[in-house]
């Protein structure tokens, strides 16, 4: 018997989600992906509702983003997921209002054990307040929360908590500022 037979991976999805996430990749494809830029963000929206994904007035979400389960997803009001944006919602990812997640940004609310061969699945929800800006190509890792109006910068990878109107940027994100404002909210 072969040494890896002791650490076979082991799902632990169940059938219900692996056939959800069937049914939704399948009308993701037909009907969500190749819509045109312009005029059908209301039609994407429908099919992200339908999938139970919780979405505020005057959001949009691009043709291209990705959506692995949008029963996972939350979005506030006037926010945005650009371009090939990729929302891996294992667990939760919630966005407050008027926030801004750039193209090619990764959320990502799963990952595994490495102190275990057999790598269990880990997940654990993001959540991204109110007002925040996350740049072209961040990541933002499982547990993250982003607080009130900070900016994750360009390609920033984020792991842990951000505090409110911080800016940050860099691999790993580092404090660079504060976010100043030239208006009141």
């Amino acid at each position: 018997m072969s040494e890896f037979a002791d650490h076979k991976y082991v799902d632990q999805l169940g059938a219900r989600n692996k056939l959800l996430r069937l049914v939704w990749s399948i009308t993701y494809y037909l009907f969500f992906r190749f819509t045109p830029r312009v005029g059908f963000n209301p039609w994407r929206i429908s099919l992200l509702k339908l999938f139970g994904a919780q979405i505020g007035k005057g959001s949009k979400v691009a043709a291209s983003a990705k959506i692995w389960a949008p029963w996972n997803l939350v979005m506030g009001e006037f926010s945005v997921l650009g371009d090939q944006v990729e929302c891996y919602t294992m667990a939760k990812i919630t966005l407050g209002s008027k926030v801004a997640v750039s193209q090619r940004t990764f959320l990502c609310t799963g990952s595994h054990v490495i102190s275990s061969l057999t790598r269990e699945l880990i997940t654990k929800p993001i959540s991204i307040q109110d007002h925040v800006w996350v740049a072209a190509e961040a990541y933002i890792g499982p547990g993250v929360t982003i607080k009130r109006g900070a900016v994750v910068g360009a390609r920033a990878v984020v792991a842990k908590d951000v505090d409110e109107w911080q800016i940050l940027v860099g691999n790993p994100a580092q404090v660079v500022g504060l976010r100043k404002l030239k208006e009141e909210l």
